[in-house]
């Protein structure tokens, strides 16, 4: 496969430093709050949607539905879609998804899971992947954009890599993802994923790199994968001095054709 041309993206580090407190890593039981003027921002330049997916998907009935919110940025013909990791919300993923929709190559999709911030429903890891199954099917066929990428933070990514087994994706990025969360088994489903996949860490958040070799070895075929001095975890990286190179590394992987 050759990468495409990486078109720049203005004002990265800016944006990104703005949203500096707005994540933790996954455990934590306090969930944050993204600076009020990053919302807005994104507010300002994205689009809300409502996405049904079934309360419980393995009783057999559709009749109970839990509604997730998200945001659309963009109208490009590939399609992101980014899964936020424990206790951030959609919100943490909001400077990223503007850089990459300002490319003009990228439609994006955030999300809540059922629970965090403006999704219906409990906190309900079990049902991870079927709300980003849900979010996945949204983007197929209300958005039309058949290409998708799968980008997820910590749990997000985890998730990211149990769906991308299981369904046809173009790609899938893992940012401080464990191999196992919960119900989750990304160990055990990453030798069926057939597409590309990039994972990223940080040198220092131990347990997170520790899965990150552990996923690399498990995979099928080659990987790309970066890990970063420091100890951030999932979208705090975002926050961080390696912040341009990351979106720079994620906006070129998703331009890989």
């Amino acid at each position: 496969m050759r990468r495409g041309r990486l078109v720049g993206v203005l004002g990265i580090a800016a944006t990104l430093a703005a949203a500096a407190p707005f994540a933790g890593a996954c455990g934590e039981d306090d969930t944050p709050k993204t600076p009020p003027a990053v919302v807005a921002t994104a507010d300002s330049v994205s689009r809300e949607v409502t996405i049904d997916v079934p309360a419980d998907p393995g009783n057999g009935t559709a009749a109970a539905t839990v509604q997730l919110n998200g945001h659309v940025f963009g109208s490009g013909t590939t399609g992101v879609l980014l899964a936020h990791m424990r206790p951030a919300d959609q919100t943490a993923w909001y400077p990223f998804a503007q850089s990459a929709a300002a490319t003009g190559r990228f439609t994006v999709l955030t999300f809540d899971f059922r629970g965090y911030g403006t999704s219906g429903g409990e906190k309900e890891f079990e049902h991870l992947d079927a709300d980003l199954s849900a979010a996945l099917a949204y983007m197929k066929t209300t958005l039309k954009v058949d290409r998708v990428f799968l980008v997820g933070a910590s749990m997000g990514g985890t998730a990211s890599m149990v769906v991308g087994a299981r369904e046809p994706v173009a790609g899938i990025v893992s940012i401080s993802s464990p191999a196992q969360f919960e119900t989750l088994d990304a160990l055990s489903a990453e030798p069926g994923i057939a597409g590309p996949q990039l994972f990223i860490s940080s040198e220092d958040d131990v347990p997170a790199r520790r899965s990150l070799e552990q996923l690399v070895k498990a995979a099928k075929q080659p990987v790309d994968q970066q890990v970063y001095d420091g100890d951030a975890h999932g979208t705090d990286l975002f926050a961080g001095p390696h912040a341009a190179d990351i979106t720079q590394r994620l906006i070129a992987f998703l331009s890989i054709r």
